[in-house]
């Protein structure tokens, strides 16, 4: 997810911030993100990235040259269908009996929240004005691993996340380290390899507004082998 536009032109939201400007355009662009950016890569594959084309992860079909679920997984997206459907009727029956403010308030609210914070988790630890993204012509293991930021989300979202969102570049670099090793993996890594490595101190809310007001967009750099950078307003 989170697999930036390819483009030298202007888009839509960078062209109406020059006529309201770019608050009430940063902030729409944001509620739009973290409110409906979840359900629809679920349902449509929005910010999936051209690999694996048109998805949806409630059908196991694609349109794209990779298989988004390949083998086995086909056979478990119908299962998990099944799960939804079997959801949605438990949660018609509770409106029937409580009402759809009560399914609102227990179910609905909370969905909305959680499917927000993930969003916002995902979208900063994989953009930034200074993370690179790659092509096929310069895209390696390490560029990849390596293409992602670590935040400062203090000890209260660390313990409660065991610290992805502080320690996501060594889950980049091995998924397989228990996340109460992954303090001293980071710490190994910010050793080792200090000139890539990526730490952001910028309080979250203040690096959120950052990414929303100026990663719109990549555009590939001269020279520079299948290396593309956002095209920045600040």
């Amino acid at each position: 997810t989170h697999v930036p536009k390819i483009s030298e032109t202007e888009r839509i939201w960078e062209k109406a911030a020059k006529f309201v400007g770019m608050g009430p355009v940063a902030m729409l662009r944001v509620a739009i993100r973290l409110g409906l950016g979840w359900p629809a890569y679920l349902v449509f594959g929005a910010s999936g990235g051209p690999a694996y084309g048109r998805t949806s992860h409630f059908l196991p079909y694609n349109t794209g040259k990779s298989e988004l679920f390949p083998g086995k997984f086909k056979a478990k997206v119908w299962q998990s269908d099944i799960g939804c459907v079997v959801v949605c009727a438990g949660l018609w029956m509770m409106a029937k009996s409580y009402g759809w403010g009560a399914v609102m308030a227990m179910y609905g609210g909370p969905l909305t929240v959680a499917n927000a914070w993930l969003v916002l988790y995902t979208w900063l630890q994989h953009t930034d004005v200074d993370i690179p993204h790659y092509d096929a012509d310069g895209w390696n293991w390490a560029k990849g691993a390596f293409s992602t930021v670590d935040r400062p989300y203090g000890p209260v979202f660390d313990f409660i996340h065991h610290r992805i969102g502080s320690t996501h570049v060594a889950h980049h670099v091995n998924c397989t380290i228990p996340h109460y090793k992954a303090k001293k993996a980071t710490e190994a890594l910010k050793a080792n390899f200090p000139d890539i490595y990526l730490y952001d101190p910028t309080p979250i809310h203040k690096a959120l507004w950052r990414v929303v007001a100026n990663c719109f967009r990549v555009k590939r750099v001269p020279g520079a082998e299948g290396m593309h950078v956002f095209a920045t307003n600040a």
